[in-house]
């Protein structure tokens, strides 16, 4: 037993040296730590030393999910071919045994918290201890500005719902007096974390008692960094504020806030417009916002606040920066250099933003619309130049054998029909040659150069959302989850958002310019028509256009191409597809499509206007 103990102390000697090397002691990083020191070592470290480090690099890759109870945990990594780093699930008996051997003797507070939390999770039954442990640990240091934004928040987060979970009153009061203390003291570090503190506050449903005090404080920052011009800071404070007053009835102080931030989009757009070319573009979007704000003030308290003339100032402001923003967007054309110089240029194209929505703007414009009459013009030159391609027909099969599609054989007849259906194939099969192209030189380098330096929240999505005109108000949630999942990488799901989305979207714009979108069954009972059938219908090049139709048929309605829209109806959708440059376009496509209703939305609305 003696000899056990001692073992164990020597093995935790070396755990501890190694985290004395180590420069950033976070985590991630020691998980990097132990895994070179397992490999590196393993012809002088004992077997047991070395099955000791490989089990604590483990441990310390996963990443921390706080919202969930169940599964706080997540793996780093995970490979589309269901590869992964380590999950909970993974570790065994005998590990977590291991585990509980040695929590005690680790003196690094990040890792015995992770040790303390894995086995409160994996051991049956739980041991309240090991919890307690883990609380203790993720909250011994207090609330550190330095640390906050990049795991204190989330340590937080854990440490509030395991307390939540035993129902231990003594660590509730000491970690609430932690937030309370945190998000009212006054110095710059502090002041920049408050609105984060709040935040997780409001997430967990702590400090019920204090909601007025958290509203109140809010507020005042929110009109200090008003004061310095620091507007889109004085808008995050403003809106957590007006959530707060209003879940507390607080309706002259719910108004306050919520004019205070239509005050800030205003004067914040102001700014833009006038300090000189190139800002007019960002000034378009931010006069957008501040006229969407307004509009959120009921109408019982419109007159008192002159809301009314103030969005009608507005739409000239908007009309006029609307004007210029075309302009200053440039157009972007892909060169016809090598792949290094088409990435290269994709990135200069979106680097140096200044704001996300500027960002997003050149993004949307990172590749070329696809030209209906230059595509249809190319391949009519390329089956009279290769007119053997088009002498036989030609069957497509899906993934799992069914025939799709059968393109025919153009031959030496005039039959026009053959003809044009043969044209029409090469055109989506071009055009799906394109697609991967752009994905991959451009849609992707750029997303990589925009994704480094901007953050694009799920709340700044589901804003820009709510200002398009072309997204269904009783769809914003779903389309901006689709387009936020794309920010994410997860491309494979947000696809199966996007394809009804996109369906909704088309619908609802035929129905705007009066097209009957449903038929009548023999039993009189009335049907939507499907995506298919209504991008066919003759309304629809009017509505979109020749390029864009195309693009939305060749995309989600053709059996030539990916076909997305009946893959995902129809469950056939496979994970190799799923992973494809399609669905990437396809998110790239609706958010350009997003963008671009924003921009153009000025002029519509001043039409509706007058």
């Amino acid at each position: 037993m003696t000899n056990n103990k001692s073992m164990e102390f020597n093995n935790i000697e070396i755990i501890e040296n190694i985290i004395k090397e180590v420069g950033d002691k976070s985590l991630n990083h020691l998980s990097s730590a132990f895994g070179r020191e397992a490999e590196s070592e393993k012809d002088n470290f004992p077997e047991e030393i070395c099955k000791l480090l490989r089990l604590l690099k483990d441990v310390t890759s996963m990443m921390l999910t706080p919202s969930s109870n169940n599964e706080p945990f997540q793996a780093l990594i995970q490979m589309a071919d269901d590869r992964r780093s380590a999950l909970p699930c993974d570790f065994s008996v005998n590990d977590l045994s291991t585990l509980s051997k040695i929590i005690n003797m680790v003196h690094h507070k990040p890792l015995r918290a992770r040790i303390g939390d894995l086995l409160w999770v994996c051991n049956k039954p739980k041991s309240p201890a090991h919890a307690k442990t883990a609380i203790d640990c993720y909250i011994s240091a207090g609330i550190n500005p330095t640390t906050w934004l990049h795991t204190g928040k989330k340590e937080f987060e854990r440490a509030y719902r395991l307390i939540k979970l035993l129902r231990d009153s003594e660590r509730l009061e000491k970690i609430e007096k932690y937030l309370v203390d945190a998000f009212n003291t006054d110095t710059d570090e502090f002041i920049d974390i408050a609105h984060s503190i709040a935040d997780l506050v409001v997430e967990v449903g702590a400090l019920k008692d204090f909601t007025l005090d958290i509203a109140e404080r809010l507020e005042t920052l929110g009109l200090k960094f008003m004061s310095s011009d620091s507007f889109q800071n004085a808008i995050r404070h403003f809106q957590l504020s007006s959530r707060m007053y209003m879940k507390i009835s607080n309706e002259s102080k719910y108004i306050f806030t919520l004019i205070k931030i239509a005050d800030c989009y205003a004067q914040d757009a102001k700014k833009n417009f006038d300090s000189g070319k190139g800002a007019k573009l960002i000034s378009n979007g931010l006069f957008e916002s501040a006229i969407h704000a307004y509009r959120k003030v009921p109408k019982k308290f419109r007159e008192e606040h002159s809301i009314d003339q103030k969005i009608s100032m507005l739409r000239h402001k908007l009309n006029e920066a609307g004007r210029h923003t075309l302009g200053e967007m440039g157009t972007f054309r892909t060169p016809l250099e090598g792949a290094d110089e088409v990435v290269a240029a994709s990135k200069s194209h979106v680097s140096g933003k200044s704001s996300e929505y500027e960002a997003l703007v050149y993004f949307s414009g990172v590749c070329n619309i696809p030209d209906y009459a230059s595509l249809k013009q190319r391949e009519k030159e390329n089956m009279s130049q290769y007119f053997l391609s088009s002498l036989f027909g030609s069957t497509q099969y899906s993934s799992d054998g069914r025939v799709v599609a059968k393109t025919p054989a153009v031959g030496f007849s005039d039959d026009q029909d053959s003809v044009d259906v043969a044209l029409g194939d090469k055109m989506v099969r071009a055009f799906s040659h394109e697609v991967g192209l752009n994905v991959k030189l451009s849609i992707i380098p750029a997303l990589q150069q925009i994704s480094s330096e901007h953050t694009f929240s799920k709340n700044f999505v589901f804003e820009m959302c709510d200002f398009s005109p072309l997204v269904p108000k009783s769809n914003v949630y779903l389309v901006a989850n689709a387009i936020w999942l794309g920010f994410e990488l997860d491309f494979s799901t947000a696809i199966h958002l996007i394809a009804p989305q996109i369906e909704k979207i088309v619908r609802e714009q035929l129905k705007k310019h009066g097209s009957h979108t449903t038929h009548i069954d023999k039993n009189g009972i009335e049907h939507e028509n499907g995506l298919s059938t209504l991008l066919d219908m003759q309304e629809a090049v009017a509505v979109f256009g020749q390029d864009k139709l195309f693009e939305l048929k060749a995309l989600f309605a053709n059996s030539i191409g990916p076909n997305l829209r009946n893959e995902v109806a129809h469950g056939l959708l496979t994970d190799n597809a799923a992973y494809s440059a399609s669905p990437v376009y396809a998110w790239w496509m609706l958010l350009r499509m997003v963008i671009h209703s924003i921009i153009v939305s000025s002029e519509e609305s001043n039409e509706a206007d007058n």
